[in-house]
C-alpha cells in the first residue's frame, strides 16, 4: 500500500501544482478584465469630449464642399465661353486656309504689287505734304522778321 499511497500523494501534489497554476492565470486574466474595463471607460470619455469636435468638423467640411461646389458650378460659363472661342478660332482658321487655297501664288504677287505701290505713293504724298508744312513755316517766320 505504501505504493499507492506515494501515487495519490504525486497525485495530489500535482493537482495542487495545477490548481494553484489555474489560480495563478485567473488572477491574471481578472487583471487584464478590470484593466480593460477602465480603459473603456477613458476611452468613452475622451469619445464624449472628440465626438462634438468631429461633428463641428464634419459640418465644416460638408460647407466646404458646398461652397466648392457653387464655385465650381460658377466657372461653368467660363469654360463654356472657352470652348466657344475655341470654336470660333478654328472656324477662323478654317476660313483661312480656305482663302488661302483659293489664293495662288501669282495672284498674290499681284496683290502685294499693289500694296506696295500704294506704300510708296502714301509715302511720297507724305514727303510733298512735310516739305509744304516746312517751306510754309519759314515763310511765316521771314514775315515775322519783315515786321520786326
Amino acid at each position: 500500500m505504501p505504493i499507492i499511497s506515494v501515487g495519490i500523494l504525486l497525485v495530489a501534489i500535482a493537482f495542487a501544482a495545477v490548481c494553484c497554476y489555474i489560480a495563478f492565470t485567473l488572477n491574471r486574466l481578472t487583471d487584464n478584465i478590470r484593466s480593460l474595463g477602465k480603459s473603456v471607460v477613458k476611452m468613452e470619455e475622451e469619445m464624449n469630449h472628440i465626438t462634438p469636435e468631429i461633428s463641428t468638423s464634419l459640418q465644416e467640411v460638408n460647407h466646404l464642399i458646398d461652397d466648392t461646389h457653387e464655385k465650381l458650378q460658377a466657372t461653368d460659363s467660363v469654360f463654356g465661353s472657352l470652348e466657344d472661342m475655341g470654336t470660333s478660332v478654328q472656324s477662323l482658321n478654317e476660313a483661312y486656309k480656305v482663302k488661302r487655297q483659293a489664293l495662288d501664288d501669282a495672284n498674290l504677287e499681284d496683290k502685294l504689287n499693289k500694296t506696295m505701290k500704294g506704300i510708296t505713293w502714301s509715302e511720297a504724298a507724305i514727303q510733298i505734304y512735310k516739305s509744304y508744312r516746312a517751306s510754309k513755316t519759314n515763310q511765316g517766320n521771314r514775315k515775322k522778321e519783315e515786321v520786326k
